[in-house]
């Protein structure tokens, strides 16, 4: 009898399937909630060099959730990087420091391990709004950048015909 019994645990746990874990799952589905639309080339001067941190920020939907806040931390760090670094005169203005500032504040938030409850989500959430503050961020000083030429002839008084 009690090889019976034997026999039958072995072989019910011969049959069970493997089942997947959940974590591959959500990782999964946080993939599919970073946006994956290309980021904005803002024009580099001088010394602001935007590559490493918009490679870094374009690699977030191909990396994996536990692997993420390692990525987010050098986002983090390459941003306050080139917070301190000395910016063009036409870029040091309070309009376009504030939007990168915004930005910084964005990344602190998708880099910050503390999400409680639903943290893929979250992050993901937090990722999103960094990307997109990036956005504006590159636009405004693309905008700048087009319009400086303008500016000089903006400036000229206008000459009355006679």
């Amino acid at each position: 009898m009690r090889f019976c019994y034997l026999l039958f645990f072995i072989v019910l746990v011969g049959c069970t399937q493997k089942q997947p874990s959940p974590s591959s799952d959500n990782s999964v589905i946080v993939d599919t909630l970073i946006q994956t639309n290309p980021l904005k080339t803002p024009v580099s001067k001088q010394e602001l060099n935007w590559s490493n941190i918009m490679a870094l920020m374009e690699s977030l939907q191909d990396i994996p959730y536990e692997q993420r806040a390692i990525t987010l931390k050098n986002i983090k760090e390459e941003a306050i990087k080139l917070n301190t670094q000395l910016w063009p005169k036409d870029w040091d203005t309070k309009p376009i420091r504030a939007r990168f500032n915004v930005f910084v504040t964005h990344v602190s938030i998708a880099a910050d391990q503390r999400l409680g409850g639903a943290a893929l989500e979250k992050q993901s959430l937090a990722i999103n709004k960094m990307k997109t503050s990036w956005d504006i961020f590159a636009n405004q000083i693309s905008e700048d950048t087009m319009l400086s030429d303008f500016n000089s002839t903006i400036g000229q008084p206008i000459r009355k015909i006679e």
